[in-house]
């Protein structure tokens, strides 16, 4: 009979277990819109995570990839630089470009790839002029910078399983709330 009541117990923890999991995930899960498409996230641009990262890589929206463009340099060239300890601003002055106009060009690309998202639903107006105004900021500050590498607020690069905390398409790097890549 202890035998008996023991399995009951046991079963009826794993029971309760499964019951209040599932309740705690869906919790925790993204509400849907009519459509079946994830309803854009309600709190800030932080909490959006909208994986931008290879998006603008694609786009050729990093300042290296703009910087490239707008001198004919290649990116190795540019990278070489950078490791040498030249910031973009001091390449592109150094070939006749506007530091400047290297921002603003890295911005366009990454407004296109934002405004898209607002389009698609995945984010709101709200995050995307949130996130716009962040990577203003840190693409403003990061073209000056002698530093290379992750900057400090790039996260750690786990996303989508890929990187495993060393530079993969992470949360962490859109300059909203996590993604977009360690070379800018």
């Amino acid at each position: 009979m202890k035998h008996s009541k023991s399995i009951a117990l046991i079963a009826a923890g794993l029971v309760a277990g499964i019951v209040l999991g599932s309740v705690g995930l869906a919790a925790a899960a993204p509400a849907t819109t009519a459509t079946g498409t994830p309803a854009p996230q309600a709190s800030g641009v932080l909490g959006a995570c909208i994986g931008l990262g290879q998006a603008i890589r694609g786009a050729g929206g990093r300042l290296i990839d703009v910087l490239a463009d707008l001198t004919g340099l290649s990116a190795a060239d540019i990278q070489a630089k950078r490791a040498a300890g030249e910031s973009i601003a001091d390449i592109a002055k150094a070939e006749g470009v506007d530091p400047d106009d290297v921002v603003a060009k890295a911005l366009e690309a990454r407004k296109a790839l934002l405004d898209q998202k607002v389009a698609d639903g995945t984010i709101t107006q709200e995050q995307a002029d949130a996130a716009y105004a962040q990577m203003k900021e840190r693409l403003t500050e990061r073209v000056t910078t002698t530093a290379t590498g992750r900057p400090s607020w790039a996260g750690q690069g786990q996303g989508a399983g890929r990187g495993a905390g060393r530079g993969g398409n992470g949360a962490g790097f859109c300059g909203a709330c996590t993604g977009t890549t360690a070379t800018q």
